[in-house]
């Protein structure tokens, strides 16, 4: 997402299991469906990003609405499966979407999406976002992100950069570094993240583009080194590293956003509702410094905030996809 898409706030990352049980209120009214319980979809692996913030937000709407909120793992096909399932679902409230930008990145990588990004639902809350980082192992010899640049453009497709593969964010990231700095670095897709990461780390690969936080703690072994971030401001995880501005590039700005939508047609007061008590969840000083230590970034606003980062996305991912010819396995 563009940089001046977010309010660059300070704040904290998404802890698996983090207790919000001192952070809630009083009980207040249902916001939906009486005394049905409520669904979010998470499209994605249990542990992943839109998991761990799903599973937050609902620990934290469940105690302060005093109403059953199951977290539904529902996989397959990049995300498409649990997209669908929202997308069709009753628009009351009770069936929620915990996504990641994915969404907007999937109608450009597949021929046959089983939804519109825009048109199938209705934009609740934008949650948390991470800048990427650009990591290289030390057998690179490279210790700017300049001598990357210079180093792709003297030996163009020779150097090996990783990714989970074709179309995730990670290799999105490279191609736009390709087209903005006018180098060729080779696409490395790997079938998961670690693999990916493992390899880095071992030198099998030269690099990676990947969230910042994996970035850090991947470099605290000695061996990789972080060479700029994606954004217009460094990080507070790692102050030293530039932007990717900063050491010579502009317009890499990619990163993961994570978010909260509903089934088209969901009553007004009801999206006002979840986007209300969303916000107040993420402006606790206590959730943000923990969203903060993971170099994690609050959204927040309102719907429409949301509404403006999806129709942007669409068009700006497009953009980049088709210039490089990505196609999912």
């Amino acid at each position: 997402m563009a940089s001046n898409t977010f309010t660059r706030r300070g704040v904290a990352g998404i802890l698996a299991g983090t207790s919000l049980a001192s952070f809630v209120p009083g009980a207040q009214a249902q916001v939906a469906g009486g005394d049905k319980n409520i669904t979010f979809i998470v499209p994605f692996s249990a542990g992943s990003g839109p998991d761990t913030i799903g599973r937050i937000c609902a620990q934290y709407l469940q105690q302060k609405w005093k109403q059953t909120i199951i977290v539904d793992n529902r996989v397959g096909a990049s995300g498409n499966i649990g997209t669908q399932a929202v997308a069709r679902a009753t628009p009351d409230g009770t069936t929620m979407l915990v996504t990641a930008n994915t969404l907007v990145m999937n109608v450009s990588l597949f021929k046959n999406v089983p939804y519109d990004p825009v048109a199938n639902f209705a934009p609740v809350a934008g949650l948390v976002y991470s800048v990427f980082a650009c990591a290289v192992h030390k057998s690179l010899g490279v210790n700017t992100f300049a001598e990357l640049v210079a180093l792709a453009k003297a030996k163009p497709n020779e150097i090996n950069f990783g990714s989970p593969g074709p179309g995730s964010p990670h290799h999105i990231a490279l191609e736009l570094f390709n087209q903005k700095s006018k180098s060729q670095l080779r696409h490395v897709p790997y079938r998961q993240l670690a693999g990916a990461m493992q390899d880095l780390a071992g030198g099998h690969i030269g690099g990676m583009f990947m969230p910042a936080l994996q970035a850090v703690s991947l470099s605290k072994g000695g061996d990789v080194k972080v060479l700029a971030v994606s954004g217009d401001k460094r990080i507070a995880l790692a102050p030293e590293v530039p932007t990717m501005t900063e050491a010579g590039v502009a317009g890499i700005d990619i990163d993961n956003w994570w978010a909260i939508l509903a089934p088209a047609g969901t009553p007004a007061d009801v999206v006002a509702k979840y986007n209300t008590d969303l916000n107040a969840m993420l402006n606790d000083p206590d959730i943000k410094s923990k969203l903060d230590a993971q170099a994690l970034q609050v959204i927040g606003g309102g719907p429409d905030r949301l509404k403006d980062i999806i129709a942007r996305d669409v068009k700006r991912w497009a953009e980049v996809i088709q210039a490089a010819g990505i196609q999912p396995e």
